[in-house]
């Protein structure tokens, strides 16, 4: 059986789990694809520290035992994660390469959750305690399954909670439950944007909690939640075409990240774009229309190189088949980072002028697509 897993993104994270291989001394397993079946080697992390790793090979490495261009992979089976350098150097038994981006993990979830952005304005709404020393609650959803979800909110309102603390769930989305659904609380972290750091004190920075249900929803009999899980199931999916129909979320965060190794400033920017561009999936039939009639589409195929497979989804789901096949064929044409950044640039500000001028207004507020 296929062991399923995970991508982490977020640079505390990846720190963490290195960090603590280093405290721990846990072997690492090295190899290379060409060479697999020939040679692996173990080592242990010696450091994590100004963007780089050191890792102390045990075995004598002979000439030849390890391709410079070729990537390598590191697995720590005590922590369960693998990542992949395709740039490093080795001297002396030492390997030296750039911290990593991305670590796989193991997924330990039992269900699939589905992600929301923050300009969905999905929320949740738990209680705390019985009686007079009730206290209720209010956060933004991230994602939801049918065994739980997570959300973020204030520092001061969310930092005082523990591993392991009973909530009352009340509402989600615009969904109120019939029957509270209890909850219990297993995580509490700080949230880290993709290029953002967390800065100041606790009060003022947002903290990210996992719930698990008592109950998972499909027990509980919550239609209409259910309804978004399944309808956020289909669109993430995508467009049922051979060609690009988008990226998943992982793949997204690992091309950025990627980038971002090489060219920091052009990542973010690409990032912050994709985030702009994300909020057309607030277009109404009749701004789609006009969306259509109007942008430059060789620029916006260019654009969407980076988007999500629902974005895509939303746009070019409703085109006439002839549209649809002359777009797609656009957007199935690789482009380089650059080249997407400059596209994405134009569209973005082809979009606000659009806002100015009152003809669209993006917002989830506006135009409610889910439940």
């Amino acid at each position: 059986m296929t062991m399923k897993m995970w991508s982490l993104f977020s640079a505390p994270g990846i720190s963490n789990h290195l960090n603590k291989a280093i405290k721990h001394g846990y072997l690492l397993t090295i190899w290379q694809h060409s060479t697999q079946q020939f040679h692996q080697f173990t080592g242990k992390l010696l450091t994590n520290r100004d963007g780089n790793c050191e890792v102390a090979i045990k075995e004598r490495v002979e000439e030849g035992m390890l391709i410079p261009s070729e990537a390598i992979y590191l697995h720590c089976q005590k922590l369960d994660f693998i990542f992949k350098r395709e740039k490093f150097s080795y001297d002396t038994g030492e390997l030296i390469f750039k911290t990593p981006s991305e670590l796989m993990l193991k997924e330990r979830r039992r269900v699939e959750r589905y992600r929301f952005l923050y300009q969905d304005f999905k929320f949740v709404s738990f209680t705390v305690g019985q009686g007079e020393e009730q206290k209720k609650y209010s956060a933004n959803l991230l994602d939801l399954s049918i065994a739980g979800l997570s959300f973020v909110g204030p520092g001061q309102e969310f930092k005082s909670f523990s591993e392991g603390d009973k909530i009352n769930i009340t509402h989600i989305s615009d969904q109120e439950l019939e029957d509270n659904c209890e909850g219990e609380v297993l995580s509490v972290v700080p949230y880290e944007e993709l290029f953002e750091e967390n800065e100041g004190t606790a009060q003022n920075i947002n903290y990210r909690l996992s719930i698990e249900f008592k109950e998972a929803i499909e027990s509980v009999s919550i239609k209409s939640v259910k309804s978004i899980v399944e309808r956020t199931q289909k669109r993430t999916r995508g467009l049922e075409i051979e060609g690009f129909n988008g990226l998943s979320d992982t793949e997204q965060m690992r091309m950025i990240k990627k980038i971002g190794e090489e060219n920091k400033v052009l990542a973010r920017q690409l990032f912050e774009h994709v985030e702009s561009l994300d909020r057309l999936r607030y277009l109404t039939n009749e701004m789609k229309q006009k969306f259509w009639l109007e942008v430059n589409q060789d620029l916006l195929a260019a654009a969407l190189r980076l988007s999500s497979k629902e974005l895509i989804y939303d746009l070019v789901g409703d085109l006439t088949e002839r549209m649809q096949e002359d777009f797609l064929y656009k957007l199935d044409e690789p482009k380089s980072a650059v080249a997407i950044e400059k596209a994405q640039k134009q569209i973005v500000d082809f979009i606000f002028q659009k806002e100015r001028e009152g003809v669209f207004v993006l917002s989830a507020k506006s135009f409610v697509k889910y439940v």
